[in-house]
């Protein structure tokens, strides 16, 4: 699923942070659907879960270096949770991707 120069980091209790290089736009959606759906395809059970197993809903940002700025990872971060948020509110098991922070999308 990752790639050579991919990390995978627990990030609080549980979240969880990928960091992808050199990935940007439709990247990043492609690399949380197959986690996301990797996790759905290991069918372990979850009595709670709508669709009885364990699913996850990923929030994700891109960040540009070239963009800068102070702060720029903090906002990243902040960035990919709130599209976390968003995912759980839009029905958990999905993806969500944040705008890129510039003002487009």
């Amino acid at each position: 699923m990752l790639r050579g120069a991919d990390s995978l980091y627990r990030y609080g209790g549980e979240e969880i942070l990928m960091l992808l290089p050199e990935t940007h736009g439709a990247g990043v959606r492609q690399a949380g659907e197959r986690a996301r759906g990797g996790v759905e395809a290991l069918g372990i059970a979850h009595e709670g879960s709508p669709v009885g197993v364990v699913t996850v809903s990923i929030g994700a940002a891109v960040y540009d270096p070239a963009q800068g700025g102070h702060g720029a990872w903090t906002q990243v971060v902040e960035r990919a949770d709130a599209a976390l948020y968003q995912a759980k509110r839009g029905g958990r098991n999905r993806v969500e991707v944040a705008p890129d922070g510039s003002g487009s999308a």
